[in-house]
């Protein structure tokens, strides 16, 4: 054959095999399950939309990510950068349809030119969801109990939600005289100190003409752990005030309903990048082996008012499917990727193959997911394909089977085989 291509993906796009998808549909399947419980509904939007309705949402940093391009009619669009502002825009359009509060999940795909990396794609899948139309902290603390409960359904055993608020941050810079101008430089400083460290957090910050003395004081400050110490440091600030007040509440709310106290930590050096948070933020982390943050969300009161006008209160999360992927498959957390009762039906002979049909259809009718193997070859093909496949059950058909309508059932873990009526067979791969 002539001109051969090498077979290549993009970089930062990936395809995605039955190992990966069994792990991913995991993913996906717990937190719809697990948000329909709390009453979160769903939806989707487009991949694509118009730039001007998306551009000065979510900060300068994460505009240099976006991948915007001229579509065929001349429109200035962009793939979604993330899941929330798509929403807001969406919320926006239908706002007379929509009961208000609104609670929605939603499971897609987003793009961004990023850095490749280990659980960083180009193209990734997010998972949110989110409350809109109440401001009250009961919102938030429900987002931060879903997070935890989320965590906790995927077999994690050492996590915890860390909690701040963009408010308290206000607070500190009101309380320094560091001036408002100066106000994102620090919260996007702050927001890189567990990545870059003190010293070069000091360095952006005087860069940008802030006294070094401040910088200082302000890095002594967020070393504080104790939320009422801070409340000191904050009290003539009204914002700092009103977030340290939202902040209690929330943890409040969170142990009153029985969450403990080694899965909630206020953190003040934690700051969540995007422009459009107005309110508390936070981030869920995996404690053992060193993982990090794998969600991170907060209140967004102004993000809808872009669109209508008026300001909508809103609060979510988001987690990213990859990054889990990736902590569960290297810790082996599902093992198995398939069900234990999953079948292999093995035709011997061409005859028996709608016999074989017939077999299989009575063990999907019973729940037992049954995949026939197409080709009439020697069972050590089949039976290889079966341990490569990670099949625990084989049923093997000739003719004699289909004259005395039975099976051959095999167990490939125990090499166990048995003759069985149908209606048996279905008892023994049914067993716990």
């Amino acid at each position: 054959m002539q001109n051969k291509m090498k077979p290549q993906t993009l970089k930062g796009f990936y395809d995605y095999f039955a190992d990966d998808m069994n792990i991913r549909n995991f993913l996906r399947d717990t937190f719809r399950k697990l948000a329909e419980k709390y009453g979160f509904e769903p939806l989707e939007t487009p991949a694509l939309e118009y730039s001007e309705l998306i551009l000065g949402q979510s900060g300068a940093e994460a505009e240099k990510l976006y991948y915007k391009f001229q579509d065929n009619g001349g429109r200035d669009v962009m793939l979604k950068y993330e899941l929330m502002i798509p929403m807001c825009r969406a919320v926006a359009e239908n706002i007379n349809n929509i009961p208000m509060p609104y609670k929605r999940y939603q499971i897609q795909n987003v793009w961004r030119a990023d850095n490749v990396q280990k659980g960083r794609c180009r193209e990734f899948t997010q998972m949110d969801i989110d409350t809109l139309g109440s401001s009250s902290p009961f919102a938030d603390a429900e987002i931060l109990q879903f997070g935890l409960n989320f965590l906790k359904e995927l077999g994690f055993k050492k996590y915890q939600a860390r909690i701040n608020s963009r408010e308290i941050i206000q607070g500190i810079v009101d309380s320094l005289s560091i001036g408002q101008e100066n106000f994102e430089a620090v919260y996007i400083a702050i927001d890189k100190l567990q990545k870059i460290g003190e010293e070069n957090v000091k360095g952006e910050l005087v860069d940008k003409g802030i006294e070094s003395k401040k910088v200082d004081t302000l890095l002594k400050i967020l070393k504080l752990e104790s939320i009422e110490d801070i409340e000191k440091e904050i009290s003539k600030s009204e914002a700092g005030q009103k977030g340290i007040k939202n902040v209690k509440e929330i943890i409040s709310i969170l142990k009153n309903s029985g969450i403990e106290d080694e899965y909630i930590k206020f953190d003040l050096s934690l700051a969540r990048g995007l422009a459009s948070y107005t309110g508390a933020v936070w981030e869920f982390e995996i404690i053992d082996g060193d993982v990090g943050s794998v969600s991170g969300g907060g209140r967004y009161d102004k993000a809808v008012s872009k669109y209508i006008g008026r300001e909508v209160p809103a609060t979510g999360t988001s987690f990213g499917l990859e990054r889990l992927t990736e902590i569960i498959k290297d810790r082996g957390m599902l093992q198995e990727n398939r069900e234990k009762n999953d079948v292999l039906v093995i035709p011997l002979e061409s005859k028996v193959l709608p016999y074989t049909m017939k077999v299989a259809n009575k063990l999907r009718e019973s729940d037992i997911n049954s995949n026939i193997y197409p080709d009439i070859e020697k069972l050590k093909n089949s039976f290889k394909y079966a341990d490569r496949k990670n099949y625990k059950w084989v049923i093997i058909i000739g003719e004699d089977e289909e004259q005395k309508d039975i099976v051959q059932l095999k167990n490939m873990e125990t090499k166990e085989q048995l003759s069985l009526s149908i209606k048996d067979a279905i008892k023994t791969i049914s067993k716990k």
